[in-house]
């Protein structure tokens, strides 16, 4: 028996938790925590349950050519030279008659790591290939990434913060984060409960009840989802009104504030934002948002800390923007025990060597929302070109894409289609050729945190079982028969690559990185543009004031919003009158995971409803139910509870789709649900605020009554 570091190397938004594997007889028994690593950095129920991944009775470990009909399941075993063949043919087929960006890049960031970084190796690869058309944006935060450099320019890729820092926050707001469950950060449970245990003041801001809100006690404000943007400019009404907002640093530290004042008073001729305005949107008291927004101008320092859910709703850019404006109102920038109110992971990691990725002049893109529009209706539907294959690495995107209908008639409408996958997932089940992917255990690599200051290494823990090899491998091989392949490796192999990023990195003692797995910085409490907030004028941002640009003129003229923040009334279907949101489980990472019995048995997938709303509807705790809207339907058992607020239902996402001859999903597929219409302005993801209805369809008695 023996026992090495690893990490799960999952993008998760934790992303590079410092794990410890314990071997028996060559075989993994248990993954636990990585002493090293210390009190703070800690993994994860996703992380420990390595194993069940690795040892999986349907894990593919052999290549597999489709023989039926896409989406039948229906493969044959075959060897890695056909296979390779197989696929290196119809790619270089596909590129002679249609060019290189004929071929859509379907990679992202399944598995993380300096070299076995799935999105990295993808580009790498059809980038030497020729080219071919990319994806922009992505799934998670698409909508904040696009609308943070108007207000903070280049300077936003500096606005994060070190987990360390929580310990000096007297509030911490949770908006639309359920750090608990979803990490956001390897150290920041640790520290979230830290802070409690300390005093500090937690505040949630979720439709439901999270288990962030109930084990830290938290002061619950349950929003309406896609309504965040009311709530906060009520919160900035009452910071003017009752002069609560930070007239000094306002003035030094932004541009604009007076036009969102003029907005937010009634001074342009729409309504006051006050919270008798946004009560009736946001479902919150009018009495609790003018005690929310006082406790806050009290609190110094107070730490807003957004998650990803408040802009992924119908104009979720103005969440993000107003976020940061809210922490610039209150003097909480950039100061410690603060935040900037942007996103939680713009600070470096110490450096190391990574693979590099060529760049090509010209190359085609789109929103990734709408790669399935692309492929259906190409260049007709004024796209950049017609799609006839996808490659596929490191993702589900016919079961993590919105709208999972229209994501298979795109799979079904090319010409080829390949992916590396080790499970016959919903996208490995419509392509043509399936390459078995060696897990986070078989590979060595170096990770790199979404959060924090650190670097984490492991070994090959275990050799990859069956036939299965890295995706880096795979490429490899596959690029020698396109006539590459020294360009791709450099002449190198994974080790090689692996020692190489070691040289180029900061790590003072590889031999001690290499045996305890981890490389902590001694510089653990950085704040994201602390210098600018204590002095602006030495230390201006990169835009066009050197300030915080609360109204960006740039931003008018580019999407046709206005310059500031403002609220933007979300399309409304007295048909489907619940608002449906899909969050992360707990106990999965995306979509990975839900083949995985112990997984499904712990996870309960359920539909949650208000009890008052299952009321109206007929409806009881474990009935079976069809969840719908225009987009499909889902048949789901319920679970009733006060944790949610009325009006609001909650599916999790990542649920592998099954769908029935009739087209409905029975598994409980949140996708099935959502639409390739994007945000307004950027086409970013929508995943939250989803308009939808409950029926019921089978009573829970005579459900179960009809399995026995």
């Amino acid at each position: 028996m023996h026992s090495n570091p690893v990490f799960c190397g999952k993008d998760c938004g934790g992303d590079a938790c410092p794990l410890m594997a314990t071997v028996e007889n060559g075989r993994v028994t248990r993954i636990s925590h990585n002493p090293a690593a210390g009190r703070y950095l800690k993994g994860c129920r996703r992380g420990y349950n390595l194993p069940l991944w690795q040892y999986a009775p349907d894990r593919i470990l052999t290549p597999l050519i489709r023989t039926g009909p896409r989406g039948s399941g229906q493969f044959r075993e075959a060897s890695w030279e056909e296979a390779l063949d197989l696929t290196a043919g119809r790619l270089g087929e596909i590129r002679g008659k249609y060019g290189a960006n004929s071929v859509l890049n379907l990679g992202n960031v399944g598995s993380t790591g300096a070299l076995h970084n799935t999105a990295s190796l993808l580009n790498r690869f059809l980038n030497l290939f020729g080219g071919c058309t990319q994806l922009t944006s992505n799934y998670s935060n698409g909508a904040a990434c696009f609308a943070l450099p108007y207000i903070l320019g280049e300077s936003w890729k500096e606005s994060g913060f070190d987990a360390a820092t929580m310990q000096y926050a007297e509030m911490i707001i949770l908006w639309g984060a359920n750090v608990l469950d979803t990490h956001m950060g390897a150290e920041i449970p640790a520290r979230l409960m830290e802070a409690k245990q300390r005093g500090a003041q937690i505040i949630v801001i979720d439709p439901r009840r999270t288990n962030t809100a109930r084990q830290t006690a938290a002061w619950w404000l349950p929003c309406r989802p896609g309504t965040d943007t009311a709530l906060m400019l009520a919160v900035l009404h009452v910071l003017l009104t009752e002069d609560l907002a930070d007239r000094d640093f306002i003035a030094a530290h932004s541009i604009g504030f007076d036009q969102l004042e003029s907005y937010v008073l009634g001074k342009t001729g729409e309504a006051p934002r006050s919270p008798e305005w946004a009560e009736a949107i946001c479902g919150i008291p009018a009495g609790e948002i003018t005690r929310f927004a006082r406790a806050y101008a009290a609190a110094k320092p107070a730490m807003l800390f957004p998650g990803y859910s408040i802009q992924r709703t119908f104009a979720g850019e103005e969440t993000y923007r107003l976020a940061v404006t809210l922490q610039v109102a209150t003097g909480n920038f950039g100061k410690r025990g603060g935040s900037t109110g942007s996103m939680n992971n713009r600070l470096p990691a110490p450096v190391v060597g990574t693979l590099p990725v060529p760049q090509l002049p010209d190359q085609p893109s789109l929103p990734v929302v709408n790669w399935p529009d692309a492929v259906l209706q190409g260049t007709c539907g004024g796209y950049p070109t017609d799609i006839h294959a996808l490659y596929v690495l490191g993702s589900n995107y016919l079961n993590q894409g919105a709208d999972v209908r229209k994501n298979i008639a795109a799979f079904e409408k090319v010409d080829f289609a390949v992916c590396h996958e080790s499970f016959l997932t919903p996208t490995a089940r419509y392509c043509d050729v399936i390459f078995p992917a060696a897990t986070p255990l078989e590979k060595e690599d170096i990770g790199i945190p979404w959060l924090g200051n650190y670097l984490l290494y492991k070994p090959q823990t275990v050799p990859p079982m069956g036939q299965a090899r890295s995706d880096y491998d795979a490429l490899c091989d596959l690029a020698d028969r396109l006539g590459f392949g020294s360009t791709f490796s450099e002449g190198r192999s994974a080790a090689e690559w692996i020692q190489l990023f070691l040289d180029q990195s900061e790590v003072p003692d590889q031999d001690a990185f290499r045996e305890s797995g981890i490389y902590i910085n001694p510089d653990q409490e950085r704040v994201g543009l602390e210098k600018f907030s204590a002095d602006p004028l030495a230390y201006p941002l990169k835009t066009p004031s050197g300030k915080v640009e609360i109204a960006s003129q740039r931003y008018q003229q580019e999407t046709g919003f206005p310059a500031f923040p403002t609220w933007q009334t979300p399309p409304a279907d007295s048909r489907y009158p619940l608002l449906l949101i899909t969050p992360k489980s707990a106990h999965r990472i995306h979509s990975q995971g839900s083949n995985i019995r112990k997984i499904q048995e712990t996870a309960q997938h359920a539909l949650e409803m208000n009890p008052r709303d299952a009321r109206e509807r007929g409806v009881s705790d474990g009935d079976l139910v069809q969840i719908f809207n225009n987009q499909g339907a889902v048949q789901i058992r319920t679970r009733l509870t006060e944790d949610i607020m009325p009006g609001v239902v909650c599916l999790p996402a990542g649920v592998w789709a099954a769908l029935n001859e009739n087209g409905t999903d029975c598994a409980g597929s949140a996708n099935m649900l959502t639409a390739t219409e994007g945000t307004k302005a950027s086409s970013a993801n929508i995943m939250h605020g989803v308009a939808v209805e409950v029926s019921g369809i089978m009573p829970r008695a005579d459900r179960q009554g009809a399995r026995t």
